[in-house]
């Protein structure tokens, strides 16, 4: 049994630094979980061969082809944008077991207009249109991620949309999602100008309202069909109202925090799921520990501020918070 782990800054082309640091978080955390019961194949970016213990990619193209043929299981994360994670999930979706959401619910969820018809009536979502609306708003791309060209008011062009700005807490969901959908954490977002900054897991908010968030994310999560594997869903909970503002179909950053937060393996957990075993997850109102993601840039490389991972003057560090 193998599995073809491709994250797309780990495996493949130059982010900046402040976004591909996110990307090897999340590949090293998911490796460190896979290879404790598993082969892992995969392939690098040369400027990380430093990071990792395997060989770096000639030409990511042409390995992605052959390690998707070769592998028996899939698990693809890369970015909405340019289509580059509903493209690369369909290509291995054709070749090997996908053990992430499929193609069309990607489809749906990287285009957030598509995504809030097809939520609207169903859960509480911020109003939105393709053109300015009354009010306070916010406009954002239809395609993108990491909060990047995201602004008060003003003109939507083509290939935006306004949405109504909702005042409130910035949270997100961590979900396995499969016959059954299992909330792993509710999450605190940490947030600069819109573009993610780091998170806390699981936030510091009261139960009820940890209930309330993650209950609403199932039901936006049921309205996609396809949806499966770990699934993030961002929500602003407002005056005890949660509305739900997105629905990543890949792994999210907090993936990188739930296994210190659960003791268990996410990345068997996401295994297990493909196969409909009966999962054991502690309770997501009840983890017993808190850890916080710090995601910064600073003028000095942060290689010896124990970093969990660092990129040139980027770096994620994790710190075990009290509640």
């Amino acid at each position: 049994m193998s599995v073809f782990l491709f994250e797309f800054a780990t495996c493949a082309e130059d982010l900046p630094e402040h976004i591909a640091v996110e990307g090897l978080a999340m590949f090293k955390s998911l490796y460190s979980g896979f290879i404790q019961f598993t082969e892992v194949n995969s392939f690098l970016n040369r400027k990380y061969v430093h990071l990792f213990s395997f060989d770096p990619s000639n030409d990511w193209n042409q390995d992605f082809a052959e390690y998707v043929e070769k592998c028996d299981y899939s698990l693809i994360i890369a970015p909405e944008d340019d289509r580059l994670l509903h493209d690369l999930t369909q290509k291995a979706e054709k070749a090997s077991k996908n053990l992430g959401s499929s193609s069309k619910a990607i489809e749906v969820t990287m285009d957030k207009w598509r995504m809030y018809k097809e939520l609207k009536g169903k859960v509480m979502v911020p109003e939105t249109s393709k053109n300015p609306l009354d009010g306070e708003y916010i406009v954002k791309p239809r395609v993108s991620c990491g909060g990047e060209n995201i602004r008060f008011g003003g003109d939507v062009e083509d290939g935006f949309i306004a949405q109504r700005y909702v005042n409130g807490q910035h949270l997100s969901v961590s979900l396995i999602v499969g016959d059954d959908i299992h909330v792993l954490s509710v999450n605190q977002q940490i947030l600069e100008d819109f573009r993610y900054t780091g998170a806390i897991v699981p936030a510091g908010i009261a139960q009820d309202a940890m209930k309330t968030v993650a209950e609403e994310a199932v039901r936006a999560v049921e309205c996609i069909k396809g949806l499966f594997g770990y699934v993030g869903v961002d929500v602003v909970l407002s005056d005890e109202q949660p509305y739900i503002i997105e629905i990543n179909a890949r792994a999210t950053t907090p993936c990188v925090a739930i296994p210190l937060t659960c003791d268990s393996n996410l990345a068997e957990l996401i295994y297990l799921n493909f196969y409909k075993e009966s999962l054991t997850i502690p309770d997501y109102w009840e983890l017993k520990r808190r850890i916080m993601l710090v995601k910064s840039h600073v003028r000095e490389s942060p290689e010896s501020a124990n970093a969990y991972i660092s990129v040139g003057k980027s770096s994620i560090q994790l710190f075990e918070v009290k509640y």
